[in-house]
């Protein structure tokens, strides 16, 4: 009986999706709207597309920083390339308290999924010409060491992959217990077939033009809840396949742990913030934060962002991920409060139901390009597109929107920061 519900649940979904006029065309160039912004050529200016050159822009607005305050530290991870990508680093800024009173750290990161670092890195370079000045830091940050992560993935940012080099998500691989990397994923079998086909990737064949159609079907037997979980949590056994955690602790975060845990311990209260694109809301800006456990956690976190909404992952929507990269820099202190959160830019309406089966396909599609090769030059050229148009898009309406919303975001936090953890 319940097996006769479910097929019947399936067609049905199917046919209202027909009845809804998602046909293949529509679908497969399907592109949420923008919020029409003003022309803002200052907030465009920030945008630099090649790693390279955001690097150099970042490395000079540090050294800007060095002549200002006393005491910055750069500090440099270079990042092997089996494929001759030359010139690869993870750079960190490391800016003490002008007042010597060390109470709290904050920590600003781009570039943990690659691809998504040339909008991390504009916002991270914003905040440093806009909120790193004299007033600031005598002022709200007085009391404060700020730490900036630049490309935490310097691979992915330089070749448009959200991955390693070796096909490992930093955002399910981050853990100082190495028990993460036997979890096993129960839900992941399930879909791998779809999420993980073989073969040439070839955007234009039957299958792909009905992957919608499958998606649908598989949602109406399973459930949406259920299968965004298991497509996105993270999983360890399949390293060909998407959001793959990898069986170790990458070699950039290896190295970074030992930079981090003196900085960290040196403060009672750190808070990272962690740029991302891609989930949620097309132009919205989401703040989200993991329900904690700890109330002083939230407390912290509400005080902070006071005023501005946060998505606490855990309506049906959300979905939770194994191995972050914010809980990890947690994990690295000996003691002490630590608040994490995460900056997301969402760009592909993603939280619904075409938003999300578009966004998987993509992202398949260009896994299957990279593990299995491409079924042509015009295939590989549309599929790659698209996966960039997914993270980091053109439309100037949506990255003027980015920046204004993070310059209010940070405001926010900047104003708020000396009542946080019992200061002020």
């Amino acid at each position: 009986m319940i097996r006769w519900i479910k097929r019947v649940a399936g067609a049905m979904a199917l046919l209202v999706l027909a009845a809804l006029g998602f046909s293949t065309w529509q679908y497969s160039t399907y592109a949420p709207r923008d919020t029409p912004m003003p022309r803002d050529e200052a907030a465009l200016a920030w945008y630099i597309d090649d790693y390279a050159a955001a690097r150099r822009d970042f490395l000079a607005r540090g050294r800007l920083l060095a002549e200002l305050f006393e005491g910055v530290q750069h500090f440099e991870i270079p990042v092997a390339s089996r494929s001759g990508v030359d010139g690869l680093a993870v750079d960190g800024l490391y800016i003490p308290p002008p007042s010597g009173e060390r109470r709290r750290l904050l920590i600003v990161s781009s570039g943990v999924h690659g691809v998504e670092g040339p909008a991390g890195s504009a916002v991270q370079r914003m905040f440093m010409h806009e909120f790193l000045r004299p007033e600031n830091l005598a002022g709200p940050l007085a009391d404060t060491g700020i730490v900036l992560l630049h490309a935490v993935n310097p691979y992915g940012f330089a070749t448009w992959r959200r991955f390693t080099e070796n096909n490992v998500d930093l955002n399910r691989n981050a853990s100082t217990d190495d028990a993460l990397y036997r979890t096993v994923n129960a839900g992941y079998p399930l879909v791998d077939p779809l999420i993980n086909p073989t073969g040439p990737a070839d955007a234009g064949s039957l299958g792909n033009r009905f992957f919608h159609l499958r998606a649908v079907a598989m949602i109406a037997r399973h459930g949406m809840p259920a299968l965004r979980q298991a497509v996105l949590q993270g999983q360890y056994q399949v390293p060909q396949g998407i959001y793959y955690g990898g069986q170790a602790l990458e070699p950039q975060l290896q190295a970074l742990a030992p930079l981090l845990r003196p900085i960290l311990d040196a403060y009672p209260l750190s808070m990272v913030v962690d740029l991302h694109t891609g989930y949620g809301a097309r132009g919205s800006l989401h703040l989200f934060i993991d329900p904690p456990a700890d109330p002083r956690v939230r407390q912290g976190l509400e005080t902070a962002f006071a005023g501005q909404a946060i998505d606490w992952a855990s309506g049906s929507d959300f979905y939770t991920v194994t191995g972050d990269f914010v809980g990890w820099v947690g994990q690295l202190r000996s003691g002490g409060l630590h608040l994490p959160a995460v900056f997301e830019y969402g760009t592909m309406d993603s939280q619904k139901t075409l938003g999300a089966i578009r966004s998987l396909h993509v992202t398949l599609l260009e896994n299957q390009g990279v593990q299995h090769g491409y079924a042509s030059p015009a295939s590989q050229a549309r599929i790659e597109r698209d996966y960039r148009e997914m993270f980091y898009p053109s439309a100037p309406d949506w990255r003027v929107k980015v920046i204004h919303d993070s310059r209010a975001m940070l405001g926010t936090l900047v104003a708020n920061w000396p009542r946080v953890g019992g200061g002020g």
